[in-house]
């Protein structure tokens, strides 16, 4: 259980949107928020302000880091918090792709994840479990949301929560699809709700529907959106073979049609595991791909290709959701090629930052530097993070 809480937050505490679960979470606890004074009028009296060089003060132990802000990720990293709690507002989702990197490795790092919107939720959903969403639209289902958060802070596990919440939001959002004439991409929703309840036949029956409005209101996204996620549920039903041939109807990039090849390779090679794996993949279920290649990459038997390429995938898995330090131990420790070492020196130094090496992070990205001029960005975002943070904890917010 956290006695302490350390707030990271994105606004002023006046305009802060999360203000009710802060307050139910924090009850009896000692709270800190990173932020000026000025920028904390109208927070509880007891909220105290903490500039970020006190923060390797605060007993990390016994603390819960509360963040709404991504680039607040190097102030956090390597705290070995109890409890990391990520409540990220819907017009913070995306960004630029140093943004983006941060948003990932602190969704990853977290003990829960409360998205601000409906695609952001699911995306989440495909790389993790304890996933909430709060949009203010369905009480019932923000009330869950509130109530993880108290329980993180309090030492709870929030997989049943999550759960919970995922069947509220599916028979929540099937009740409005009764009142409406439902677009496409409502219907293509109440699909993946399905998928990610495990209700395949479902799903499939409501990624049909989602389809077909989608043909019909000339929906650019017709096959590579609605027809293709089909492929995904398919392999939830065992179908293999009718999943490929799905996916192969809405290849159409040159990778696109290779990863099609790559498939049929696979299913004829008998290599059905690994084929579920890629196509899950491919459908940007990191999820349950990474569930399936665990245990080829680790295997001991006697195909090594197969063991080769689930490595491969899982570490493009692993970086795709932000977990450098997950991939670092799946490549190779001392490459030959310059290539090679430039990637694994890089790598090295995301890993570093995220411990909160800073320096560290920074020597290896500059040795990197001597095989190439790319990890001399890695240091420019690097710096460019730590400057975000550091106005958001002057009350600069805009």
């Amino acid at each position: 259980m956290a006695d302490t809480i350390v707030l990271f937050p994105h606004c002023t505490w006046e305009t802060f949107p999360y203000r009710a679960i802060i307050e139910s979470a924090c009850r009896g606890r000692d709270v800190y928020v990173a932020a000026s004074a000025a920028a904390m009028a109208g927070a509880p009296e007891r909220y105290r302000a903490i500039a970020p060089e006190a923060l390797a003060d605060i007993p990390w132990a016994s603390t819960a880091a509360i963040v709404t802000h991504p680039c607040w990720i190097y102030e956090v990293a390597g705290r070995q918090a109890e409890a990391l709690i990520m409540l990220l507002p819907a017009e913070l989702e995306q960004g630029d792709e140093a943004y983006l990197h941060c948003r990932d490795a602190l969704c990853a790092a977290a003990t829960l994840v409360v998205a601000g919107s409906e695609p952001f939720y699911f995306e989440q959903w495909f790389r993790r479990g304890r996933v909430f969403m709060q949009d203010g639209i369905d009480t019932a289902a923000d009330a869950i949301a509130a109530a993880a958060v108290s329980d993180a802070v309090s030492g709870k596990g929030v997989a049943s929560l999550a759960r919970l919440q995922l069947l509220r939001r599916c028979d929540f959002r099937e009740e409005q699809l009764k009142l409406l004439l439902p677009s496409a991409m409502q219907s293509f929703f109440q699909t993946v709700y399905s998928y990610l309840l495990g209700d395949a036949d479902k799903a499939e029956q409501l990624g049909k529907a989602a389809f077909e409005r989608a043909i019909f209101t000339g929906d650019s996204g017709a096959i590579t959106t609605y027809f293709r996620f089909l492929s995904a549920v398919r392999l939830l039903q065992g179908r293999l073979s009718e999943a490929i041939d799905t996916y192969g109807i809405s290849a159409v990039t040159e990778h696109e049609r290779g990863a099609f090849s790559e498939l049929v390779g696979l299913l004829a090679a008998g290599r059905d595991t690994l084929a579920t794996a890629l196509l899950y993949r491919l459908n940007d279920d990191y999820r349950r791909a990474e569930e399936l290649l665990k245990p080829l990459a680790g295997s001991a038997g006697p195909d090594a290709d197969v063991r080769s390429r689930a490595a491969e995938l899982l570490v493009d898995v692993y970086l795709l959701t932000g977990r450098p330090d997950a991939a670092l131990p799946l490549m190779e420790s001392s490459p030959r090629s310059v290539q090679g070492r430039l990637k694994r020196l890089q790598l090295e130094g995301k890993v570093l930052a995220l411990q909160g090496e800073r320096h560290a992070a920074v020597h290896a990205m500059l040795q990197a530097a001597m095989t190439g001029m790319e990890p001399l960005k890695a240091i420019a975002e690097l710096a460019a993070v730590d400057y975000k943070a550091h106005q958001l904890a002057e009350g600069e917010y805009a």
